[in-house]
């Protein structure tokens, strides 16, 4: 069969078409699997001294001009040096510098708490009876006005879990969740099939730990309750039954690691401060870490270090 002129241009106008049919598809699939970027900022330890507050503003403008830009800031705790043990007059100190430089992030905040930011557990040292109106954990949500420790929010095409992995003991703190708290975290889980990221500040596991944790004397590794969660094979439980949770990031050691466990990945995500504003924690440089949410589950994350250099200013 023969084909007309007519009909061939037809024909040659659909071919040529063709590509370019296909490379809007393309990019439209490209489009939908633009990551959610996330910058995981914790351990900042803001005190007045060490050049800390300086050195802060200077690593939330670095995480702010990251390419491309944040899409959310979400601390991991521990944002100022030490409320646990310190007197009013000095939390309040605290909490202004971190206020005050924060103002200056132009993208969402979600705020988790640290061990360093409740206030008044040593009592002896803060000189607090616990009857103060923001004694314990109620200065931290009074801060963000919060009305929970821990909560559930979006992150793009993810679901964000914010825990609060703190419980008092005789001795301090150690890692944990309540009753309470683990019955809330299954509803939340319930409620979305989305990928899921979970942020507490105590690790709910690491293996960094067993970096410091071998004593000589002893000859074992020991890894106390205040450096990971006490009850995480309760967690474990939860996260077996939800396959939609992906990945778990947090703080506290001021280590950097990735452990993948039955489908979960866990990221200990190292620490704005280093080590206390004093240089390396161990091998790390004071960093944060960027995280890359696709819509298809699918992350990356890198560990960035700011520029603190070794004389303490950068």
């Amino acid at each position: 069969m023969s084909l007309t002129r007519r009909e061939l241009l037809a024909a040659g106008a659909v071919a040529s078409l063709a590509p370019l049919a296909f490379g809007r598809q393309e990019q439209t699939d490209i489009a939908r699997l633009k990551p959610f970027r996330v910058v995981h900022f914790t351990d900042v330890h803001v005190q007045p001294e060490m050049n800390a507050p300086w050195g802060m503003a200077k690593a939330l403008r670095h995480a702010l001009s990251q390419d491309p830009k944040p899409d959310m800031v979400v601390t991991g705790g521990d944002l100022v040096m030490d409320a646990f043990a310190a007197t009013e007059e000095r939390a309040k100190t605290q909490w202004a510098i971190f206020s005050s430089v924060m103002k200056d992030c132009d993208v969402p905040v979600v705020h988790t708490l640290g061990n360093h930011d409740v206030w008044g557990w040593n009592k002896k040292a803060s000189k607090t009876t616990g009857d103060e109106p923001l004694w314990g954990k109620r200065w931290f949500m009074e801060t963000f006005e919060y009305a929970n420790t821990y909560q559930a929010l979006e992150a793009g095409d993810w679901r964000l879990v914010v825990l609060d992995t703190l419980i008092m003991t005789d001795d301090g703190y150690n890692g944990y969740l309540d009753e309470a708290q683990l019955d809330w975290f299954k509803g939340e889980i319930a409620k979305s099939e989305k990928p899921m990221m979970v942020v507490s500040h105590i690790p709910l596991i690491a293996p960094c730990n067993m970096v410091h944790g071998y004593k000589p004397s002893q000859g074992e590794w020991v890894v106390g309750g205040s450096l990971q969660t006490k009850n995480f094979d309760d967690v474990r439980k939860v996260f077996d039954a939800n396959p939609q949770v992906k990945l778990c990031v947090s703080g506290h050691i001021h280590l950097v690691d990735r452990y993948d466990y039955n489908g979960v990945s866990y990221v200990c995500a190292g620490a704005v401060s280093g080590a206390w504003w004093m240089g390396k924690s161990r091998t790390f440089d004071p960093g944060y870490t960027v995280f890359d949410l696709y819509p298809d589950g699918r992350w990356e994350h890198s560990y960035v270090s700011w520029g603190w250099n070794s004389d303490g200013k950068g």
